[in-house]
């Protein structure tokens, strides 16, 4: 299936801003993991689904809780005649959506790095490989956040996220096609419809040195910021980097341009900036957006 017809496929069932499906789409070509926020009934879980349809892979859905137990995502080892037998959990999927990922405990959390980080995971010792291609896509409730329901992610498990997107409610027009869409929405599982599972890579993507300079700066930029109470860790141009690539090969283009670099921009740092508690009245993306106002690209590109 070729990369646009993911796009196509995803956004019949999604109807909320067309921007989300393709940065959603992005991050899986990247081989990324993707954080999605917003309000309740917002569509994130249907975003989810639909990509896992899309592209023709295997997906499975965890609903975190504050007893949610490592080997209820990763798997357990049985005992059957003196032997181990390893029982696979739901993170071997090729996308795993976790709910209300902000409402594991601690443990849990931790036990998601390796999986998300190195692509295996441990079980009574022996390490297996993830399916590839392989995505965690993990959702959080604002409006439980804002009320003091569940706290905030901590930032070592925010920072493993390549790309981050907040999904509003629809408006009128779009909210009256939901409505119609609804039944068909109830039976939407995430199984796949006969395809391949996704096979495309970003290897091949060109990226000169004037727009790898031009990525830098803009994360420099925000590091140096005074408002901004943590640095940005350097998976933040890394992230920026890949989603950046990936947008291009949506695009058609075998090389990434600095647009490619600005749409990425939000999705890829928005999450990761952690502000001072004075700045109250500031957003994470007031401070990514002065940084793009601020950093200007070279206008003679090396393609």
């Amino acid at each position: 299936m070729a990369l646009r017809d993911i796009v196509a496929a995803v956004s019949r069932y999604f109807l909320g801003d067309p921007q989300v499906v393709e940065i959603a789409v992005a991050t899986l070509i990247a081989r990324g993991h993707l954080l999605l926020m917003g309000p309740v009934g917002g569509g994130k879980t249907t975003l989810a689904k639909a990509l896992a349809r899309a592209i023709g892979g295997t997906f499975a859905r965890v609903q975190m809780t504050n007893e949610t137990l490592p080997s209820d995502i990763l798997g357990y080892g049985v005992y059957v005649q003196g032997e181990v037998k390893v029982v696979k959990g739901p993170i071997f999927n090729n996308v795993v959506l976790i709910d209300e990922i902000n409402r594991a405990p601690p443990r849990t959390l931790s036990a998601l790095i390796e999986p998300m980080q190195e692509r295996t995971v441990t079980i009574e010792g022996v390490t297996f490989k993830l399916p590839d291609p392989h995505m965690v896509i993990a959702t959080i409730n604002l409006t439980e956040v804002a009320r003091g329901a569940t706290q905030p992610l901590p930032y070592a498990v925010t920072d493993r996220f390549t790309a981050a997107l907040t999904i509003n409610y629809a408006d009128v027009a779009r909210e009256k096609e939901i409505v119609r869409l609804s039944e068909e929405l109830e039976g939407l599982d995430g199984r796949p419809q006969g395809a391949a599972p996704l096979n495309a890579s970003i290897r091949g993507i060109y990226v000169s040195d004037l727009v790898m300079e031009y990525m830098i700066q803009l994360v420099e930029r925000i590091r140096r910021d005074e408002r901004v109470e943590l640095p940005l860790s350097t998976r933040a141009p890394i992230a920026l980097y890949r989603l950046s690539k990936a947008i291009a090969l949506l695009d058609g283009r075998n090389y990434v341009v600095p647009d490619d670099v600005k749409k990425a921009a939000h999705p890829a740092l928005d999450h990761r900036v952690v502000l001072k508690p004075e700045y109250g009245d500031v957003s994470p993306a007031d401070v990514v957006e002065d940084a793009l106002r601020e950093v200007e690209p070279s206008w003679f590109l090396e393609v």
